[in-house]
């Protein structure tokens, strides 16, 4: 199997890999405001170019803006896209096959979906209340759950899986 092909079946199970949660865990537990897209987004950023990256937060986003039924259509694929402008260069910070990049990216990709969720809820919905509960619960508590998620559901299985050491973390094409 070629490289590209090897990169493109890889990134379509870290897809399915962030969709089978959301299609299994939201309808029993609502309550849990999970970034589940977000590791599979960060997994993006190391295979695929930028334009590539936003097609699928756009995507991912959709998927997040038809499940929810009390946001705006567009709102979630808004704040991906413009989290993925703002966080997609800062890779160049962070080694690709280290098993902490998938949780501290996704941390940090959390974060800034938040703050970022700010002013578009302004804007689309109504609003966010801002307090002392909300900075500690939807800036650290939750960006950290979302980053053991992430290391749970996405770094952790690739830790059981055979590879070569000398290849790359999420492609082992042998």
């Amino acid at each position: 199997m070629g490289r590209t092909k090897t990169i493109n079946l890889r990134l379509f199970t870290a897809f399915l890999f962030a969709l089978v949660p959301i299609l299994f865990l939201t309808p029993w537990f609502p309550q849990w405001k999970l970034t589940y897209f977000a590791p599979f987004l960060v997994i993006t950023f190391y295979k695929k170019p930028l334009e590539t990256c936003l097609w699928l937060g756009l995507i991912s986003g959709l998927i997040m803006d038809l499940l929810s039924s009390q946001h705006h259509l567009g709102i979630h694929a808004l704040n991906y896209c413009l989290t993925i402008s703002l966080l997609y260069s800062q890779k160049q910070y962070f080694f690709e096959d280290s098993l902490s990049t998938i949780p501290i990216m996704t941390f940090f990709f959390a974060v800034i979906s938040t703050i970022l969720q700010v002013p578009l809820y302004a804007l689309f919905e109504k609003g966010i209340p801002l307090s002392q509960d909300w900075i500690i619960k939807d800036l650290l508590v939750m960006p950290l759950i979302d980053a053991l998620y992430g290391f749970i559901w996405f770094t952790l299985p690739a830790i059981f899986l055979p590879r070569n050491p000398k290849r790359e973390y999420f492609l082992d094409e042998s």
